[in-house]
């Protein structure tokens, strides 16, 4: 095997993933409880712990569905099990019609049509146990490196993360996108700063136009929160690691993206649709980052951190 190729796993509509999932997903938080005993009890399982599903705005809700649906048809998915309560605002037979369109099967579960917590948590066990069965004999085979898309984050960061981890970050960033890999460089609200680095870096004058313009809407919301952003970037972490300022904080963040050019600006969860480093307007909160990076279809996101930060994504829990 080449040094441009990884083993992964080829999907029946071309894409590649790097783990074999089922993927558990409440459409409302009262069917939270019944998704969380599914995926505890299946190895390969990944619980999506989503709680809206009603009292929200409609762009809320329509938001929500369409990341939920991205989830399900992420290439590191083998089936999805959507989880309802059955009277919930977002639509569950919609989400899971929009999820069976991609590469993977997915199932429907309904607590009140089905008669209660158990009946449903005793369904949707044989139905993961079958997905997951199914997906046995499934084995990895040499792909090229340009069927990935990966997502750059840091977190937790402290003085070394600007001066070893993230520049070591720009240089995989930098031999990923010239293998021809699609590579997602997020976190808005942290790269204040650090704009005149990225608008000389942009392949266009209108993507250098892109970032300038949503890194000023970001500065322009949290100035209009009446919240003092300085106040609460760098964190207290962060300043007790060594860093000093959110410019300082920025300057090191961006080093994640390595050299190249940003050849696309993202919305929040949108897929990039060229090979090359993109940027995607995300919040500088982690775990919200990282979800639209998912969303976006990265099979692999890399964390630096040098304070430490300790969460991870589910599927790091299996080989397979």
């Amino acid at each position: 095997m080449s040094q441009e190729q990884i083993l992964a796993y080829r999907r029946p509509d071309g894409s590649v993933g790097v783990r074999n999932l089922v993927a558990v997903i409440p459409t409302c938080g009262c069917a939270l409880h019944a998704a969380e005993r599914i995926a505890a009890q299946v190895e390969g399982a990944a619980l999506l712990h989503y709680a809206g599903g009603c009292g929200e705005t409609e762009g809320d809700t329509a938001l929500a569905s369409q990341l939920l649906s991205q989830y399900g048809r992420h290439p590191n998915v083998i089936g999805s099990i959507v989880v309802s309560l059955g009277c919930e605002t977002l639509d569950a037979h919609d989400l899971a019609g929009r999820i069976a369109q991609g590469h993977a099967p997915s199932e429907l579960l309904v607590i009140q049509e089905l008669g209660g917590t158990v009946k449903t948590v005793t369904r949707g066990l044989a139905l993961a146990r079958q997905m997951r069965s199914q997906a046995e004999h499934l084995e990895r085979e040499p792909c090229p490196v340009s069927s990935l898309t990966v997502g750059l984050e840091c977190g937790g960061s402290d003085g070394t993360s600007g001066l070893a981890a993230n520049p070591a970050m720009g240089a995989f960033s930098d031999l990923m996108v010239a293998q021809g890999a699609r590579v997602i460089l997020p976190e808005t609200s942290e790269l204040l700063g650090a704009e005149h680095v990225m608008t000389e870096r942009a392949a266009s004058p209108e993507i250098a136009a892109q970032l300038l313009r949503t890194i000023e809407e970001c500065e322009r919301f949290l100035k209009a929160t009446g919240e003092d952003f300085m106040g609460k970037q760098p964190s207290p972490g962060n300043m007790r690691g060594g860093i000093t300022t959110v410019e300082e904080k920025a300057l090191g963040d961006v080093l994640k993206g390595g050299h190249t050019p940003f050849v696309e600006v993202l919305a929040y969860g949108q897929a990039p649709s060229r090979a090359g480093l993109s940027f995607m307007d995300t919040p500088g909160n982690d775990l919200a980052s990282v979800t639209g990076l998912v969303a976006a279809g990265c099979q692999i996101v890399t964390f630096t951190t040098g304070r430490g930060t300790p969460w991870a994504m589910p599927s790091r829990r299996w080989s397979r």
